[in-house]
């Protein structure tokens, strides 16, 4: 019986062959770090021959670097629909958390690459992938708050970095720890992801104060 010929190259040029390459890589990178994946499981993942993966990715590092930036990109595009200057606050934020917070779980190998990533000694491509992938969309939820603050949405002695940290930091607690959370006790919100996400919004958007005092 003839050996299995792998997927020719052109198959990758297409959106469903490129995702199939993608997928396979995450699930390796998730599994084994960087250091420890490898390009050869990658390519049988994605049923193609390693050539292919080079084909589209001129090294292991930019392979990497794809997996992170492809769902760093399906979100930025989530992040312009659901921050509108011209909508409620309250509203925005918290649609904004329960979607980041799904888009968390339904690529849960890729974020648990990233958490994996950003525990490790900070070095150069941990730096690269802080500034060039991740950083843009943290960008822009702190922009929209700095506008909403300036448009009197929000209070303006708001720090936006830091309501924006508290709102991924809540989500990234909730995505790691999901099993844990459910036997804390006095809640009952980790089999509800999306009153979770409504519950951290209310928080951060009224704040613990009583309703009058600053």
């Amino acid at each position: 019986m003839s050996e299995a010929i792998p997927v020719d190259i052109r198959d990758t040029d297409n959106p469903d062959g490129r995702a199939r390459l993608l997928s396979a890589a995450a699930a390796e990178f998730s599994r084994r770090g960087f250091s420890g994946a490898s390009i050869a499981a990658i390519a049988r993942g994605a049923g193609v021959g390693k050539s292919t993966v080079f084909h589209h990715f001129e090294s292991k590092d930019a392979l990497y670097l794809a997996v992170i930036r492809e769902a760093a990109a399906e979100f930025g595009q989530t992040l312009n629909t659901v921050l509108s200057i011209t909508e409620d606050p309250g509203r925005c934020i918290a649609e904004f958390q329960r979607r980041h917070l799904a888009h968390l779980q339904r690529n849960a190998e890729v974020a648990r690459l990233v958490l994996r990533e950003l525990q490790e000694p900070f070095d150069e491509r941990c730096e690269t992938l802080v500034r060039d992938v991740l950083s843009p969309n943290f960008r822009r939820l702190v922009g929209y708050l700095k506008e909403a603050a300036e448009a009197g949405l929000i209070r303006s002695s708001l720090d936006p970095a830091v309501a924006a940290l508290t709102l991924l930091g809540a989500n990234v607690l909730y995505f790691q720890s999901r099993a844990a959370l459910a036997v804390l006790p006095d809640q009952d919100l980790a089999d509800d992801p999306d009153s979770f996400a409504r519950a951290v919004s209310d928080v951060v958007f009224q704040g613990l104060a009583k309703r009058g005092k600053q």
